[in-house]
């Protein structure tokens, strides 16, 4: 079995990132990735620099295209199943074959789950999505339904408002709202609804009503959701990896984790969603705190 120098699980910004600078530091590296990226609904890609608007798709092909002329990086399309450390090494095993590296950077993403509505999945990426960092220009002045919850009240109703100010917040049927959230909307002149969600209809991708489980129904034009997403992968099931209370894994400065010679970085490591130039920044960074420990290892 052939050593690597390093493994990098995931081929996105973040672990794309990383193979480049660990090709341009003379290491090899191999990444591993099934083709199945989270963001493979998204039309379009904004906020990067040189590349804004581009769709996900061309950005993967781009991105793998500077990593792979690099000698000493190649590309694995293969799921991956297991990962353990024996003697120092670790064995990366696929669902078709196995390999060895000194080190493995964890850059899978994250898993994601949508909110139980109906009719969901139609319009997620096109008219519905979850960061308004990434799609609030595009939603800029619209009717906007925005789901929030015990964790993002606190903060999401004043961001939202930046790119619009027709708003319903949805609670989703949560009881989360208290008499300030309330007088608050009124006096902002933001609509809100504690109802579940029981259906979401529209033409062409584009969500135009939003209907209730009290029998209501709402006109928009856009909508912002609030979707669950873990690390929590079966792959790693044989390493005894250390974990923060809010399911984070505990890494040190350097984003190593419990297990040396394993790193995490970009949306795994912060195990939260975010764009793709701060995953890509986190990737090269990460790489290059990992290629540091082995040239004074091998000095």
């Amino acid at each position: 079995m052939d050593m690597y120098d390093v493994i990098v699980i995931g081929g996105g910004p973040t672990g794309l990132s990383a193979a480049l600078n660990f090709g341009r530091g003379l290491k090899r590296a191999l990444v591993i990735d099934e083709d199945k990226p989270r963001n493979r609904v998204t039309e379009e890609s904004n906020g990067y620099l040189t590349q804004d608007g581009i769709s996900p798709l061309e950005f993967r092909k781009l991105a793998q295209k500077d990593a792979l002329k690099y000698e000493g990086v190649s590309l694995e399309r293969d799921r991956v199943v297991d990962v353990e450390k024996q003697d120092g090494h670790f064995i990366v095993s696929t669902s078709t074959d196995a390999f060895e590296s000194r080190q493995v950077l964890l850059a899978a993403g994250l898993r994601e789950k949508q909110p139980d509505i109906e009719n969901f999945e139609q319009f997620y990426g096109t008219s519905i999505f979850y960061c308004p960092w990434c799609d609030g220009y595009e939603l800029r002045d619209r009717p906007l339904a925005v789901m929030v919850d015990q964790d993002t009240i606190g903060h999401l109703v004043m961001l939202i408002s930046n790119w619009s100010r027709d708003l319903l917040f949805c609670t989703n049927g949560v009881d989360v709202l208290t008499d300030a959230h309330r007088t608050m909307f009124e006096n902002k002149g933001f609509k809100y609804n504690e109802a579940a969600i029981s259906e979401l209809s529209g033409t062409g991708g584009q969500v135009e009503t939003i209907t209730f489980e009290d029998g209501t129904e709402a006109q928009i034009k856009g909508m912002i959701a609030r979707m669950h997403w873990n690390t929590n992968f079966d792959f790693l099931e044989s390493l005894d990896l250390k974990r923060e209370e809010n399911g984070k894994f505990t890494v040190d400065s350097f984003s190593e984790t419990s297990v040396e010679g394993l790193y995490v970085a970009g949306e795994t490591k912060n195990n939260f969603a975010g764009q793709l130039i701060d995953a890509a920044s986190d990737g090269g960074m990460v790489a290059k705190y990992m290629m540091m420990k082995q040239i004074q290892a091998d000095f």
